[in-house]
């Protein structure tokens, strides 16, 4: 029996690395957002606004294009932000897949680690906070000789460690 599509299906086994060795370069070369490439990113990072997602099939492409034109930092989230059911989180997981040596993914889990390490920064993500992250990533990644997104790649990898070592206790929860 010959599977259909198996290199495909093969492919696409591994969503981060199709979405940034795939689908971060594709965008880089033609310069916008195909909606396809708009709903994988954004399913990667929050399934929950799914219907909200596929409400920007019309619009996606021209707001990319003004996002990748433009040079100022909040200017490119607020055009991102226009998009339903895109947060801060979802726009900086898109400017990170087409960009990982300049941006990275803001998570509250890696927001948490940076506080574990002495790097004040609060968890409430808003644009201010997504700028004040970016320039610790930036900072972090030179540092240490590494993109912004490895710098995120460590930060989360050092949670999970931090929730093994703890019997995966929630640390969301306050009590």
């Amino acid at each position: 029996m010959k599977i259909r599509n198996a290199k495909n299906y093969l492919d696409l086994y591994n969503i981060e690395e199709y979405l940034f060795k795939v689908i971060g370069p594709r965008i880089r070369e033609r310069g916008f957002i195909e909606f396809n490439d708009f709903y994988q990113i954004c399913m990667w990072k929050s399934a929950r606004q799914k219907q909200n997602y596929l409400k920007n099939k019309n619009i996606v492409k021209n707001i990319s294009r003004k996002v990748f034109a433009e040079k100022e930092e909040p200017l490119k989230m607020k055009q991102l932000l226009k998009l339903k059911g895109v947060g801060i989180p979802t726009a900086s997981a898109i400017l990170t897949i087409v960009f990982p040596d300049r941006y990275a993914v803001i998570d509250v889990r890696c927001i948490q680690m940076l506080n574990k390490l002495g790097v004040r920064i609060k968890e409430t993500i808003t644009m201010n906070r997504w700028l004040e992250y970016l320039n610790i990533m930036r900072g972090l990644a030179r540092e240490n000789n590494f993109t912004p997104r490895q710098i995120d790649q460590i930060l989360f990898s050092m949670h999970r460690e931090m929730l093994e070592k703890n019997n995966f206790q929630n640390l969301y929860s306050k009590s």
